[in-house]
């Protein structure tokens, strides 16, 4: 291959990887400019951070449940 070929190569790899990034980081459709302005990446991450914390509170739950349950003492 030429040093031509290769440049279109690089360039073209280089603007799909722009794209994806600009993609990711970028902001969603609906998202006004604001003070609440978050990219797909940050709503991503929330999303990710309000699910550790429910699935959190339910194992808790589940774990007090069952040392309820098999605690001597207590009526099963």
């Amino acid at each position: 291959m030429g040093k031509t070929e290769n440049f279109v190569i690089g360039l073209i790899l280089g603007a799909v990887a722009g794209a994806a990034a600009a993609y990711i980081f970028g902001p969603s459709r609906a998202t006004t400019f604001d003070s609440k302005y978050q990219s797909r990446w940050d709503r991503a991450l929330a999303e990710g951070k309000e699910a550790e914390l429910r699935r959190k509170a339910e194992l808790e739950a589940e774990l007090a449940e069952t040392k309820r349950r098999h605690t001597p003492g207590q009526g099963a």
